[in-house]
């Protein structure tokens, strides 16, 4: 990627660090990186608690953020505390409720983890329903879900249909499961706790959070904050991929007439082996020209890189 400039669209695979916020991590790519990077986003918040994976665009990468989010499914690794109820779902605010029932420390304490594996499993694998958490980054008028809330509103939002791949307890030693989901995105990991927890009969909430992977964008590849970028050094530009690396596709290589008519928003014709609505890259010398989406055995200009 050493051939590569700030104007490139590039992303970013980042690891964010707990306390620090979403924002906290644009805000220093964008004091850091060189200048002429253009737009820039990240790929989907993560709460101040949690840690992990971060995917940040710079310039026109930033057009693939909601098309990463529809693709890809998101690989949590999550420790949950039982017995527990916080207004936030996790252990940075004191506990409003405390279930010292003798079903609690009894019964529950007493399940074997194999036990919870194949409960959660048969319950939770598959679809999903799920409202939001009221402290939550989703949008209610404009506004965050958890900027209403700490202003003493409380919004509660309908339930939308998640999916989870999978569910698998890593560990219980009570009153804390660990656990890894793979879910679809939009998919609140602290609302899930509560539910695997009101299922057993309880309370819960989290302790930990980790994000391992958005899709093929794994933790073991995320740049800790020790390489994030220091003002003046291009170096941080080699960690950077291009958008078909972070997004695989089908592509076509067109000539350059084709691809300055498509890049007017014309649409051009393709061969059948491609199928009806597949997004592909269009690409010129090996370059993206941009994406589109087949529709009738035509390519679509979805986005273009100018």
């Amino acid at each position: 990627m050493s051939d590569y400039s700030a104007q490139s669209p590039l992303i970013f695979n980042v690891f964010k660090p707990v306390n620090l916020t979403s924002y906290d991590v644009i805000r220093h790519f964008k004091k850091n990186l060189p200048k002429g990077y253009g737009k820039i986003g990240h790929f989907g918040t993560l709460d101040p608690f949690a840690c992990g994976v971060l995917l940040i665009g710079i310039n026109q990468a930033t057009k693939i953020n909601n098309i990463i989010h529809d693709t890809f499914t998101k690989t949590y690794i999550a420790v949950g505390k039982l017995g527990v109820k916080t207004p936030t779902g996790d252990l940075t605010v004191d506990p409003t409720e405390i279930d010292e029932s003798k079903y609690l420390n009894e019964e529950i304490k007493r399940l074997p983890s194999n036990f919870l594996d194949t409960e959660f499993s048969k319950v939770f694998l598959g679809e999903y329903m799920q409202s939001p958490h009221s402290y939550s980054a989703s949008k209610y008028d404009g506004k965050a879900l958890h900027e209403w809330a700490r202003e003493g509103v409380m919004i509660k939002k309908n339930q939308v249909k998640r999916n989870i791949a999978l569910l698998q307890i890593l560990k219980y030693s009570f009153p804390w499961v660990s656990f890894r989901v793979t879910v679809s995105s939009g998919t609140f990991i602290r609302s899930l706790f509560e539910d695997m927890a009101k299922h057993l009969g309880t309370y819960g909430c989290l302790k930990a959070l980790v994000r391992e992977s958005i899709g093929p964008s794994h933790i073991d590849h995320a740049i800790k904050k020790n390489k994030w970028p220091v003002l003046g050094d291009q170096n941080i530009l080699k960690y950077g991929k291009r958008m078909d690396e972070v997004l695989p596709l089908p592509e076509i290589m067109v000539d350059s007439e084709t691809a300055r008519k498509y890049q007017n928003g014309m649409p051009f014709l393709v061969k059948n082996e491609h199928q009806n609505q597949q997004k592909i890259w269009v690409k010129r010398n090996h370059q993206i020209v941009g994406m589109g989406e087949i529709f009738d055995g035509y390519c679509k200009v979805v986005f273009n890189i100018a």
